[in-house]
């Protein structure tokens, strides 16, 4: 059975109506609901704005120096307001790159959630996504910090048909 179009009044070229992924469904369905959801959306970890900054930061999670193309992508997805959300591909679209390196330096963000809220990426499709590399427990934190800044999701973990056009966001600079 196939499941029903996202909307069809298309914001940017991007958003244009895409099916949901019956593969996304299935994900969420399968996710396992952690015994404590992280919903944190206030705490800032301090950013390197200056180039010599950057250069000497060094990740605490991966335990190596945060390349040049991470900070692109953190730099577009820290634009992302409170409340909004964009998409893997709209970013990827902005930088000229492909959205699964941009899940990927996201998966690898250690300024999470501020000033780089990771938590606002979500697939074409709107459906939530992962979050810290992880699609089978981390979603719900993802999903609980989204809900917290005011977007709301369908029992299938994609954003409520109500929501999907008003609240996205792709007015990179």
């Amino acid at each position: 059975m196939a499941l029903p179009s996202v909307a069809t009044t298309a914001k940017s070229s991007h958003f244009a109506a895409k099916p949901r992924s019956a593969a996304h469904a299935r994900l969420f369905k399968a996710a396992v609901v952690p015994d404590s959801i992280d919903d944190d959306v206030s705490t800032i970890i301090e950013y390197p704005e200056t180039e010599e900054a950057r250069h000497a930061y060094v990740s605490p999670q991966t335990k190596r120096p945060v390349t040049e193309f991470q900070y692109r992508v953190y730099d577009a997805c820290r634009q992302v307001p409170r409340g909004s959300y964009t998409t893997y591909k709209a970013i990827s679209d902005h930088l000229g790159s492909g959205p699964r390196a941009v899940g990927s330096a996201l998966a690898k963000n250690p300024f999470c959630p501020l000033p780089i809220p990771c938590h606002r990426v979500l697939t074409t499709d709107c459906y939530i996504g992962g979050f810290s590399g992880d699609t089978k427990s981390k979603i719900f934190w993802k999903k609980a910090k989204l809900e917290k800044e005011g977007l709301g999701f369908d029992d299938k973990g994609f954003v409520l048909p109500s929501m999907q056009q008003p609240r996205f966001f792709d007015s990179f600079k």
